[in-house]
């Protein structure tokens, strides 16, 4: 499903599409934005993929029927044109290397907070890249770490670094109990202080009493795929 882009149509409510998981479930209502794609699923079920991929940076909304508790799954890409490589053009660079983010809060039908993105999700990491250095990369535990890799370099003479993806990372059955935990990102950190789809919608992601945090895995920079897990009590 793709979920209903908010950008600035005063009508995005009323366009947003209820998928059933559970048919005596609760209504819920899940407010998104990503940097740069993202997909999601409640209980293995696709309920919202990012509609623009990279142009412009929007925000989304997505509404399911589910009942509690209940898993959210969410595959997260960075953008790179350089396929393989990790890297974008932008300005008189060939092969800047870009950042993620991912932020979310989840309502009930009343308008309560019941979930939203901060340091106790999962977070893992199944591509890297670009690395120029092979040595720079550490395993700790189930951790992939690439602090100590040159997030400054280009592509040239560099590597792109994968771990095979699950097939049952979406489930709510998949253990995740090894996965490290978030890494969560200030609002400048990862640069949406400038892109009205964000600050369109600071009264949602960053409401004072309910403010979600964006979150990725270690390596905001490097790190191109992440997957990210919660189970919503």
């Amino acid at each position: 499903n793709d979920c209903t882009g908010t950008g600035d149509d005063p009508n995005y409510l009323s366009k947003v599409k209820t998928t059933v998981i559970d048919e005596d479930g609760a209504e819920i209502t899940g407010w998104f934005f990503g940097d740069n794609y993202f997909e999601m699923y409640v209980n293995g079920v696709p309920v919202g993929k990012d509609p623009v991929p990279y142009t412009d940076f929007n925000s989304c909304i997505v509404r399911f029927k589910a009942k509690k508790p209940f898993t959210v799954a969410v595959k997260c890409v960075d953008w790179e044109e350089n396929l393989g490589l990790g890297t974008e053009v932008q300005g008189s660079q060939s092969n800047h290397i870009g950042d993620g983010g991912f932020v979310t809060l989840i309502k009930d039908a009343s308008g309560s907070v019941v979930g939203m993105t901060d340091n106790s999700w999962k977070a893992q990491t199944y591509y890297i890249s670009p690395i120029s250095d092979l040595a720079c990369l550490t395993e700790v535990g189930s951790a992939r770490l690439s602090a100590s890799c040159n997030s400054s370099v280009g592509a040239s003479n560099s590597y792109g670094i994968h771990w095979p993806v699950p097939d049952n990372w979406f489930n709510a059955s998949f253990d995740d109990s090894i996965w490290p935990t978030a890494t969560t990102f200030s609002n400048g950190t990862v640069g949406v202080d400038n892109k009205s789809s964000y600050t369109n919608f600071t009264d949602v992601f960053d409401n004072p009493s309910k403010d979600a945090i964006f979150i990725w895995s270690s390596n905001l920079k490097l790190d191109n795929l992440v997957l990210l897990r919660k189970k919503i009590e």
